[in-house]
């Protein structure tokens, strides 16, 4: 099963179609109801108005996939050690998370970032796969300043 937020919502109805049990989460009823009227009909496809701050809390089962993209930058010191902590609940042995983050910058008051730093803090008890950079093609000012990079995590068993 596969569990995405926020702006990864988008992605949901694109990982149902290749075959995954996805549920998108969003804590904004309006991203919900768009993006279920957007989806409606298709198959192996759900969403839950939730807060990642709190997974556990919203009965959401287990996963062997995470994608959060852009969601983790904007959450203050706490909150990143919740959704961690929410994630980590949430994880079949083995699960893998990819998050998406612009990195810290002198822009941050205008585009949160999360450094990989940042990122092992909150997942403490997931191995740093892999990190590369993400493609900055049609990023405009200030997040082509910002250093983006892809996260690959796996839950340590």
């Amino acid at each position: 099963m596969h569990w995405t937020s926020a702006a990864a919502v988008a992605c949901t109805p694109e990982l149902a179609r290749r075959g995954w049990e996805a549920v998108g989460v969003d804590c904004v009823p309006a991203a919900i109801e768009a993006a279920v009227a957007k989806s409606r009909g298709a198959a192996g496809l759900s969403y839950v108005v939730g807060d990642v701050t709190r997974l556990p809390s919203a009965n959401l089962g287990t996963f062997d996939f995470f994608l959060d993209i852009g969601c983790f930058q904007g959450l203050d010191a706490g909150q990143r050690l919740s959704e961690g902590d929410g994630v980590s609940a949430l994880a079949n042995p083995g699960a893998t998370v990819l998050l998406l983050s612009f990195g810290p910058s002198r822009w941050r008051w205008l585009v949160e970032g999360a450094s990989q730093e940042e990122v092992q803090t909150a997942f403490a008890g997931w191995e740093m796969l892999a990190t590369k950079p993400a493609d900055t093609a049609g990023l405009g000012w200030p997040m082509n300043q910002t250093a983006p990079r892809w996260y690959r995590l796996r839950r340590r068993t």
